[in-house]
């Protein structure tokens, strides 16, 4: 909804010129952001039930199961769709009251980028000096926008946790239990979700974060770097918030098994192999590899001349 805001701010300035007020104004996105998360919701309902009777055929292969329920409250799901749209509204909310709380001269001025920061390592002259200037580049865009890195660091966390857990599932069936071929299905499944979940978010705000610096990837070519520095520009970076992702997932995935494990009734967290620790990093970063992959062409074909000109 930022984004979307931000490329419609001379927009916004005109409203805001003829006297429209700003709930006027942001009424269009207040509602662009229900109906979305509405559709969104609408499908995830299906999916859920798919989902919850997948795990029920599959666990029923293994173990004895209750009779299914012939009436589930919809309450849950109606509590969980209220708390997400009430979110995304109060997200627009926020951004859009900023926006046409400004004034139109300046919203219809081209939104400066934002100032580079300093990093921890400067502290450290003698450390500092002897980073080659890509990486320092690297580290300092970083932390230029900190909300999108902190989304990043979040969400691989929450990804790098399912991982864990899928592979501590499946770490506890193929060593300490039997007859339970079915329940490997379901943490593989678990394991595939979270890393396509780990695509998601990256090629996402990725792929914003490359729409907003045309410019600077402009200017790279026109210095004549080469395809693969350009790249590299933004590689990096997507690495280094997915490896620190992947270190606050640990701790995510150990409650993650503690709880799985408190519900099956065997298995501890000391217990999972290490193996299976280091295998979900390695799994995030292949599903990141796949996306910077994905990224390439987008990358690589900004167009110079466009992103250069001056706004008239």
């Amino acid at each position: 909804m930022t984004r979307l805001l931000n490329e419609e701010r001379a927009q916004i300035a005109c409203l805001a010129t003829l006297g429209y007020s700003p709930l006027q104004i942001l009424f269009k996105y207040f509602l662009f952001a229900i109906t979305a998360t509405a559709a969104g919701g609408f499908g995830a309902h299906f999916l859920s039930i798919g989902i919850s009777n997948l795990v029920y055929t599959v666990f029923g292969a293994s173990y004895v199961m209750p009779p299914v329920a012939a009436y589930v409250t919809p309450f849950f799901y109606f509590l969980v769709l209220g708390v997400i749209i009430l979110g995304t509204l109060a997200v627009t909310a926020i951004a859009g009251g900023k926006m046409t709380g400004d004034m139109p001269a300046n919203l219809l001025r081209p939104k400066a980028p934002r100032a580079g920061r300093k990093v921890f390592l400067e502290k450290f002259p003698r450390l500092w000096k002897r980073i080659p200037f890509k990486y320092k580049s690297t580290l300092r865009n970083v932390f230029r926008y900190v909300s999108r890195f902190l989304m990043s660091v979040v969400s691989i966390a929450f990804s790098t946790g399912l991982v864990l857990t899928g592979l501590a599932l499946l770490d506890l069936c193929i060593f300490h239990l039997t007859n339970t071929a079915a329940i490997v299905g379901i943490s593989i499944v678990i394991i595939v979700f979270a890393g396509l979940l780990t695509a998601v978010v990256i090629y996402t705000l990725t792929n914003i974060s490359i729409s907003e610096r045309n410019r600077e990837i402009a200017t790279l070519m026109v210095l004549g770097y080469s395809d693969k520095e350009v790249t590299g520009y933004i590689y990096r970076e997507i690495y280094i918030n997915s490896l620190i992702g992947a270190l606050f997932g640990y701790p995510v995935g150990a409650l993650l098994s503690w709880l799985l494990y408190s519900v099956i009734g065997s298995g501890v967290v000391g217990g999972i192999s290490w193996f299976m620790w280091l295998a979900a990093p390695v799994i995030i970063m292949f599903f990141t590899l796949l996306v910077t992959f994905l990224l390439k062409h987008k990358i690589l074909s900004v167009n110079m001349n466009d992103s250069l000109k001056a706004v008239e």
